[in-house]
C-alpha cells in the first residue's frame, strides 16, 4: 500500500523553514539587543533580574549569574539602593512603568550616573515581564550640576553686586539703547524721592532743575546720537526739595557690529567742587585783576603818554579852528575839518581811557561774542607806546575777517597783554634785534590760534612745560603768576596754551587757541 504524504511533507519543509527563520529572527535580536550601547534588562514580576545584554556585562565586568536575580543591587551605589528599590517595587504593583536614576558600578570600579527606564509587558499566555534599559548620563548629569552650581553661583553673584550697587557711595542707573532710563540703584531712588514709575523712561527729566532739563536734554540726545560718552554737569532735586550739583557719566556697551546694547552710568555728588571751584575762580579772577592793575600801573608813564598825544592833538585842532573862525581869516571848511579832527582825537583819547577803565574794572567775567581782533588792537594799542620806550619793534599779522569767540573780552586782553610784555620783559637784556611778532589765523578745526613771539633770550626747553605751573617763574624777579592766570583764562574759554621754541632757535613761541563762536555754539546746543 501507497500512502500519499505530499501534504505532510510540505508541512513539515514548512515547519522548518519556520523554525529556521525563527532562529535567525532571534539570532538578529539577540545580536541587536548586545550591540546597543546601553544596558538592557528584563525582570520577573518580582523584580529580580532575569535577563541582562553584552553591554551589561562588559560594563560591570562580572559573569550573569552575579548580575541575575538580585545580584544587581551589588553593584548599585549604596547611598542610591535604598530609595531605588522602594521606588522600583511601588511600580511593580502600582504601575505599568518606571523611571529611575542612580549609579551604578563599573569593572574599574568607578560609579557612573545611569538613567533607568522600564515598562511591564504581558503576553498571550497572561505571562507578566519587565523590559527595560540603563542609559549612561554621568556626562549628563555633571553637566547638570555645574550647571546648578554655575545656577547657584550666577544668583548669589547677582546678590551680591546688587548689595555692592546699592551700597556704592553714587547713584548707578542704566538706559536703553535709545536712552530711555530702566535700572537705577537705591540711592538714586532714596535720593530724589519720587516714585519708580515717575522717573523710568524720560520721566528722569523731572529730577533736574528747571533751567538744566533743556541743556541736559540736548546733551543726552547729542551722546545717544553720536554714541560717545561725555560727562554732563546738572543739578538735581534732593527729596527735600534742596538742589545739589551732580556729574553725570555713563558708558556704552557695544555689540560686535558697534551698535549700543545698553548705557550705563552713575551719578555723583559734585557739590562740593562747584563751591572750590567757585571759589578758585573767584580767587584767580582777584588775582587776574591785582595783576591787570599792576600792569597797568607799570605802563602808566606809556599809557599816560598815549593819552596824550590825542589830548594835543585836541588841542592844536581846537586853536586851529578858533584861528579859521577869526574876523577877516574866516574859512568854514578849514574850521569844519580841525572841528572834525577834534572829534577824531576825542573818540581815540576816549577809547585808550575806556580800556583802562575795562582793564582796571574788577566785575564777574560775563561770557559773550567777542570780536578777537579788535579785542587785540585794543590792547596792542595800550602797548606801544611800552614797546617804542623799550625799542622794540612790532609785527602784526592779522586777517582781515574779524574771528569771533565766545568769552570775556577783558580775560583775553590780560591774556595777550601777560604774553606781550612777557616777550618785552624776555628781551630787556637782549642786544640782538628786538622784535615782537603776533600772528591771527584759523586751524583746520575752526579754532582761533594767536601767537607771540618774540627774538629774546628764550626758555630752556626743558622749562617748556613748566613755565605755566603756579610759582614757577624763569625771571630773578618774577613771581610766577602771570602764565598761569593765562592757563586758566585760556582753558576756561575752551582752549589751549603752551610754549615752543622759535624755527630761529633764538626767542620763544607762545601760542593759544580758542574755539571759534559757531563750534562753540553747535557744543552748547
Amino acid at each position: 500500500m501507497v500512502l500519499d504524504i505530499e501534504d505532510r511533507k510540505q508541512v513539515e519543509n514548512a515547519l522548518k523553514e519556520t523554525k529556521t527563520a525563527l532562529a535567525a529572527s532571534e539570532e538578529n535580536l539577540s545580536l541587536i539587543i548586545n550591540s546597543l550601547p546601553v544596558l538592557v534588562w528584563s525582570a520577573r514580576p518580582d523584580g529580580s533580574a532575569d535577563f541582562v545584554n553584552k553591554s551589561w556585562l562588559d560594563y560591570a565586568g562580572r559573569p550573569a549569574d552575579q548580575i541575575l536575580e538580585w545580584g544587581f543591587l551589588d553593584l548599585y551605589h549604596p547611598d542610591d539602593i535604598p530609595g531605588m528599590v522602594d521606588t522600583w517595587k511601588k511600580d511593580l504593583e502600582h504601575s505599568d512603568h518606571t523611571v529611575l536614576k542612580g549609579r551604578i558600578r563599573g569593572a574599574d570600579g568607578n560609579y557612573r550616573w545611569f538613567y533607568f527606564s522600564g515598562r511591564k509587558l504581558v503576553d498571550a499566555n497572561g505571562i507578566v515581564r519587565w523590559f527595560g534599559v540603563n542609559i549612561d548620563i554621568e556626562d549628563l548629569q555633571y553637566a547638570e550640576n555645574a550647571l546648578r552650581e554655575s545656577e547657584a553661583a550666577l544668583r548669589e553673584s547677582e546678590h551680591k553686586l546688587n548689595l555692592i550697587i546699592n551700597t556704592i557711595p553714587a547713584m548707578a542707573w542704566s538706559c536703553t539703547s535709545d536712552g530711555r532710563l530702566e535700572y537705577f540703584n537705591r540711592n538714586l531712588i532714596d535720593y530724589v524721592g519720587l516714585p519708580v514709575e515717575e522717573i523710568v523712561g524720560f520721566g528722569f527729566y523731572r529730577m533736574f532743575h528747571p533751567d538744566d532739563v533743556e541743556p541736559m536734554r540736548v546733551a543726552w540726545d547729542d551722546i545717544v546720537a553720536s554714541k560717545k560718552s561725555r560727562p554732563v554737569d546738572a543739578r538735581i532735586r534732593r527729596a527735600d526739595g534742596e538742589y545739589r550739583w551732580f556729574n553725570l557719566r555713563q558708558s556704552p556697551l557695544l555689540d560686535s557690529d558697534g551698535n549700543v546694547v545698553r548705557w550705563y552710568g552713575v551719578v555723583v555728588d559734585i557739590q562740593d567742587r562747584k563751591r572750590a571751584e567757585e571759589s578758585l575762580r573767584q580767587s584767580q579772577s582777584n588775582l587776574a585783576h591785582v595783576t591787570r592793575m599792576t600792569a597797568t600801573g607799570e605802563l602808566a608813564v606809556s599809557i599816560a603818554h598815549e593819552v596824550n598825544q590825542p589830548l594835543m592833538a585836541i588841542v592844536t585842532n581846537a586853536g586851529t579852528c578858533l584861528r579859521w573862525l577869526q574876523p577877516g581869516h574866516t574859512d568854514i571848511e578849514q574850521a569844519r575839518l580841525a572841528a572834525e579832527r577834534i572829534v577824531k582825537d576825542g573818540h581815540r583819547a576816549g577809547d585808550i581811557i575806556a580800556s583802562i577803565r575795562a582793564m582796571a574794572q574788577k566785575s564777574p567775567a560775563r561770557m559773550e561774542r567777542t570780536d578777537l581782533k579788535g579785542a587785540l588792537r585794543d590792547v596792542l594799542d595800550l602797548l606801544r607806546g611800552e614797546l617804542r620806550h623799550r625799542q622794540i619793534e612790532l609785527d602784526l599779522d592779522l586777517p582781515k575777517w574779524s574771528p569771533e569767540v565766545i568769552g570775556n573780552r577783558t580775560q583775553l586782553q590780560q591774556v595777550v597783554l601777560n604774553l606781550v610784555m612777557n616777550s618785552a620783559e624776555a628781551m630787556g637784556a637782549s642786544s640782538s634785534e628786538r622784535r615782537i611778532g603776533i600772528r591771527c589765523t584759523k586751524d583746520e578745526e575752526q579754532f582761533v590760534r594767536v601767537s607771540v613771539s618774540d627774538s629774546g633770550r628764550g626758555v630752556p626747553p626743558d622749562e617748556l612745560d613748566r613755565v605755566f605751573e603756579a610759582f614757577y617763574s624763569t625771571k630773578a624777579d618774577g613771581i610766577g603768576m602771570g602764565l598761569s592766570i593765562c592757563r586758566s583764562i585760556v582753558e576756561a574759554h575752551g582752549g589751549r596754551i603752551w610754549a615752543s621754541v622759535a624755527d630761529s632757535q633764538a626767542g620763544t613761541v607762545f601760542t593759544f587757541t580758542l574755539p571759534m563762536a559757531e563750534v562753540t555754539a553747535d557744543y552748547d546746543r
